[in-house]
């Protein structure tokens, strides 16, 4: 991989698992997939992940996943859920995704988005809005997709979420915000790539975890005055591309579900 928010993957891709839908007493024994889960590319014990931002239905009725476009793999690699994979692989990525951008020293830039879509199998895996909680009980709820007007935007309080950091929040109340990418105060550690970042007041995905950028550069033209900032995708953008493309994840809608 090539940021440094991502734990290299295997592309190593061994046996399929059978996986039901239903357990013996007619509940609901699918594998939950969650804002901020990790995913892998190998059935074995994890030795790297990403995670997910959002899950949803597109416009043909397929259950979608978004995550990091420099986390995708082969366009069609299978997908396991991160200490999950002995229940089999809950789905395979697309040929659908804008790889990111980087500039010599690898860090994410402005010009190109970054995203892939994931289809999910849904006799394996149901979709959650709702992440897990960290040690405090704090989750992240997704009930809309937020857009923001480009430069400094107030958002109030974010958190993030993602599997290696859990959920983290942060009081800043201000983001700034690029064509493709925005910046926040909120940092997110190694492997958390593809999570997202929530406007917690109301409930808006507003972004998506791409990487990190230091103070002596710009998101293209806005200075970056703190230590470091942390960098996500749109969500507002990764839509709008998606509708433009047409075709698996077009017309992407967030599950309400818990």
């Amino acid at each position: 991989m090539r940021r440094a928010f991502v734990i290299g993957c295997t592309s190593t891709l061994l046996g399929m698992f059978a996986a039901g839908t239903a357990s013996a007493g007619g509940g609901d024994d699918r594998i939950v997939l969650r804002p901020g889960d990790g995913i892998t590319f190998s059935a074995e014990p994890a030795p790297g992940w990403c995670s997910v931002a959002a899950i949803g239905h597109d416009a043909g009725g397929r259950l979608v996943a978004v995550t990091a476009g420099h986390c995708r793999q082969t366009g069609s690699s299978p997908i396991w859920k991160v200490d999950e994979q002995h229940r089999g692989p809950i789905g395979t990525e697309s040929d659908v995704a804008g790889t990111g951008s980087i500039d010599l020293l690898g860090m994410p830039t402005d010009e190109i988005a970054d995203y892939a879509v994931l289809v999910l199998d849904e006799t394996r895996v149901r979709g959650s809005n709702t992440s897990a909680p960290n040690d405090r009980n704090e989750r992240v709820v997704l009930t809309s997709i937020g857009g923001l007007d480009g430069g400094a935007a107030i958002v109030g309080r974010q958190c993030a979420a993602g599997r290696s950091t859990s959920v983290a929040c942060t009081i800043a109340d201000e983001v700034l915000v690029g064509e493709d990418l925005l910046a926040s105060s909120l940092l997110m550690r190694p492997g958390d790539s593809g999570g997202p970042l929530v406007r917690t007041d109301t409930g808006e995905w507003i972004g998506l975890s791409v990487g990190y950028r230091f103070d002596d550069t710009t998101l293209p033209d806005i200075p970056l005055e703190a230590p470091r900032w942390g960098i996500y995708q749109r969500a507002d953008r990764i839509v709008a591309e998606l509708d433009e493309r047409g075709g698996v994840g077009a017309g992407f809608r967030l599950v309400v579900e818990p």
